[in-house]
This record gives C-alpha cells, structure tokens and sequence, in this order.
C-alpha cells in the first residue's frame, strides 16, 4: 500500500519544520504522532552524522530540533502530521542505507584469497578428419557418428564410448582419433573391444578408428589406468615416446608425463611386456618398472599399487614425495601454477592422503599446518614461501 500526496504537501512539511521554538511548548506530546515525528526526524539527523559523532545525548538532541522550529505554529497543520512522519521516515532510512554504503567503501579491505575447485569431468574429441567436440558436463548425452564408428558421451559419468568397426579395407590406412584432457579434468573411454581406459588431467591418447587384424595399438602421453579386454590372439600395446607396453588381458597404470623426469607403469593384475629400446621387461602383479629420463636410471621393483593408481578412486597418496612432486600432480588437477619464493621447500618431504575433490585451499590449508609454509593465493597462481621463526 502506497501513500498519495497532494500537490501543495511539500510545502506544507517545509511550514511544519519551521515552527518557532516558543510554539513548541504549544505541541500535545501526549499526541502519539506528534512523538513518532520527533523520534523519526531525531533518528534521521543522527543517521547523517558521522559515527564518531553520534554518540550525544537524547537531550541535546531533542534541542536540536527545537532550534529548526522558529516562526510558525504547529497546530494548523497537525493533520499532515501522518504524511510528513511517513516522509521523513522514508528519507531518514535511505540516508541510513547511503551512510553504511559509504562506510562499506571507506571501510579497510580485506585480503583476497581466491577459492580454486577440484578438477570435473571434461575432454575433447578431435575426430580423424579435425572436428573437435568439446565433451563435459555442459553437454547432454550425444550420439556422433563419423567414418562408420558410433561414439556415444555419456557426460554425467565422464565417460565416452564407441562401437562398431568401421568396414574398411586393408590397403586403406588407418586412421585415428585424439581424446584430449586438459588440466582440470579426468575422462574415461571404451574401446570397441570393451577395454576400458581412464585418463588422467593433462593426458593425450590416440586411438584408431578401427584395430588392425593382428593387434590392437594405441598411442599415450600423461596419465591413464587401463582395463584391456583379453584377446589371446589379438594383443593389446600402449605406445609412449620412450617404449610400448604389450599385453594380452590385464589392468596396469602408465605414467608417461613429457615433462616429468620419470615415466613408470605399474601393472595391478595380469602380466605385461615391456620394450624399452633393446630391453624386453616381463611385469608381475604390484610390479613397477621405471626410467630416469635424465640419468638413464632403470628400476625393477615391487610396490603397492594403491599409491600410484588411486587417482582414478579419488585420492592422492603420497608416501615421503618431494613438495615439487607433489605440486606437479596438483597443479594438473586444480589447474594452477606455483613459484617459489624459497627453493629449500621444493625439497621438504610429505606422506598423506589428499581427497582430490576437495578445493585446493583446502589442501593448502592442511600443509599450512604441517610444516612452516605460507600460501598466497591471486586468481590460479600461487606463491609459497617458508616462515622464518623468529
């Protein structure tokens, strides 16, 4: 419900504020109207004060605002008092909200610290002859079909499959698909022959659009967990730019990361082959073999597989890893970039569990605790620096 005012009201409120002091003694106070205007017209002059000068006396405020009332008698225009309480009150609280905005801005700011999320579900599929789909959870589930194979994304998983082989002759060459996973993301993909591949952030894989007769050959760098269909006549291999992985029907994970220093496979069931150079290297179950890249360093060893495959279950394990390997596998989740501004922290050491879908801060917040570092956050870039006790 609105109030409707007549033309004349503005000057007949203007009247009603200029009443004389000795007219005031005159006011019925006992008028309940007469009482709320004060308190309202009281409480809106207080409100355009600055804090530090409100604090006075009801009093002292009370003469104020017979001080404003000088010439005119306040009885002729007791009528209007409604309207004019209404009026005032209206004012009073919008100089109220404009002075608290004002403080607001005045006020001194806090330090921004940045909110990272945990990495989702998304890729991109580069088809053989160059479309790109961009698949994650803004896309619903769409059929694609290209060069006779049906590619199905079933984007609430994460996952993409295709089936069918395409009907090509021999003589044609092959041709291949890319799915790509940026940093901050993880997808899965099934193969015709029911494999099962789960890649990890910042991973590449290359696929064909259908398997040759006499073996089944994909191409991999970064990160994935595979699941191989057995086939005793038809071998599966995983190629990466320092050897291949050859197997019949197992579950084994391969790290293969250009930029990192070691590339290693962990085989969890089953038995793979390993070629690397003029080196045949048979894996057995929780077996691990691994390359130095920059020493040339080769190690046969057995491991708990757990701590180098949970990421595809939702965790990061880490048993005694340098702080800078830590932040590599971090940063392809989170999608950050981290410097240093003390480079011993680089080799400080941690064991631990990371629940990967939790936010990064809240890792951070957990080192923070741990060991004397401090996290400054701005946008995706992160600095950390030791704290120096005194």
């Amino acid at each position: 419900m609105g109030f409707q005012f007549s033309e004349d009201i503005w000057e007949r409120i203007s009247l009603l504020m200029s009443v004389g002091k000795e007219e005031t003694e005159k006011l019925d106070y006992s008028d309940e109207q007469v009482r709320h205007l004060l308190k309202v017209w009281f409480l809106t002059r207080r409100a355009t004060k600055n804090g530090d000068r409100r604090e006075f006396q009801v009093r002292r405020a009370w003469e104020k605002v017979d001080a404003r009332t000088r010439h005119r008698s306040i009885r002729r225009f007791a009528p209007w008092f409604k309207y004019a309480a209404v009026l005032v009150a209206l004012v009073g609280f919008s100089i109220l909200w404009l002075n608290r905005a004002d403080r607001k801005i005045d006020s001194p700011k806090t330090a921004r610290v940045d909110f990272i999320p945990s990495g989702v579900r998304k890729a991109e599929l580069i088809l053989s002859n160059g479309e790109k789909i961009v698949l994650d959870t803004n896309v619903c589930r769409e059929e694609i079909t290209v060069a006779g194979m049906d590619f199905l994304n079933d984007d609430r998983k994460g996952k993409l499959c295709y089936r069918g082989v395409a009907q090509e002759q021999d003589t044609c060459p092959v041709a291949f698909h890319t799915l790509y996973v940026p940093k901050g993301g993880e997808y899965s993909l099934q193969l015709p022959d029911g494999s099962q591949v789960w890649l990890n952030s910042e991973t590449t894989l290359r696929f064909p659009v259908r398997f040759a007769d006499n073996r089944r050959e994909i191409f991999l760098c970064g990160e994935a967990y595979f699941k191989i269909a057995k086939n005793d006549s038809l071998p599966f291999r995983v190629n990466v730019s320092e050897g291949s992985i050859t197997v019949l029907g197992t579950s084994f994970n391969v790290s293969a990361y250009e930029e990192d220093g070691i590339w290693q496979t962990t085989l969890v069931e089953g038995k793979v082959s390993l070629e690397d150079g003029e080196r045949q290297i048979l894996l057995e179950p929780d077996g691990q073999y691994s390359l130095d890249r920059n020493t040339g360093k080769r190690t046969l060893c057995q491991v708990d597989t757990e701590w180098y495959t949970s990421w595809r279950n939702g965790k990061f394990y880490f048993s005694a890893y340098a702080f800078e390997e830590i932040v590599k596998k971090l940063e392809r989740w989170y999608d950050f970039t981290m410097t240093y501004e003390d480079e011993e922290i680089k080799g400080m050491h941690f064991s631990g569990t990371i629940d990967k879908h939790r936010p990064l801060n809240d890792v951070l917040s957990f080192l923070e605790k741990t060991a004397d570092i401090h996290f400054e956050i701005c946008d995706r870039h992160i600095i950390a620096r030791k704290i120096r006790k005194e």
